[in-house]
């Protein structure tokens, strides 16, 4: 009597080493063609230098690694574009980070006129981070800073000295980690 099963197609298995080092091969290619992305993708910089990279801490618990870009060249200059990459080691609530960022800017650069509609603008940048999680400013002109929180742009902020002033909670030889800021200039 016969099966009126359905016969499953058989399929034939590799032989030897070919298949293998065929798959070898393409996934080595792959992993090659990942690597070759241009960084520009990641911090918004086209032939990106790393000037430096930090770890801050609060009483020796690490809070993020910060890693500085400028585009073309290997000097710290305000006038160069520029990225800056904060890695998360912890968590912090959306009002966490824009508590310290507003009280960042009124201790480095006192007050002045317009320094609530500044703040108001990074306000729609931010939003809670995770372990893990990247933040990057790009700032490709002085009035203009793009915040991305892991690859997804979150605002793209036009304000005047942007740049500057918002970079300067990191990079102001009057940060509150001087020493921190000068070796992310990469000084």
């Amino acid at each position: 009597m016969r099966d009126s099963r359905p016969q499953q197609p058989r399929i034939a298995a590799p032989r030897g080493p070919a298949p293998a080092a065929k798959m070898l091969l393409l996934s080595l290619g792959l992993l090659l063609a990942i690597a070759a992305v241009p960084a520009r993708a990641n911090i918004g910089l086209n032939a990106p230098t790393k000037l430096g990279e930090v770890t801050f801490r609060w009483f020796g618990l690490p809070l993020y690694d910060a890693s500085l870009y400028a585009e073309g060249q290997s000097r710290f200059d305000w006038q160069t574009p520029m990225a800056l990459r904060l890695k998360y080691r912890r968590g912090f609530s959306k009002l966490q980070l824009m508590k310290a960022t507003a009280s960042e800017l009124a201790r480095i650069e006192g007050p002045r006129a317009d320094q609530d509609q500044l703040i108001a603008k990074l306000d729609r940048c931010f939003q809670d981070v995770a372990a893990g999680d990247s933040f990057v400013a790009t700032a490709r002109a002085p009035d203009q800073v793009a915040l991305y929180l892991n690859g997804r742009q979150t605002c793209d902020v036009r304000h005047p000295q942007a740049r500057k002033r918002f970079l300067n909670i990191w990079l102001s030889p009057d940060s509150r980690a001087a020493r921190l800021s000068s070796r992310l200039r990469g000084e």
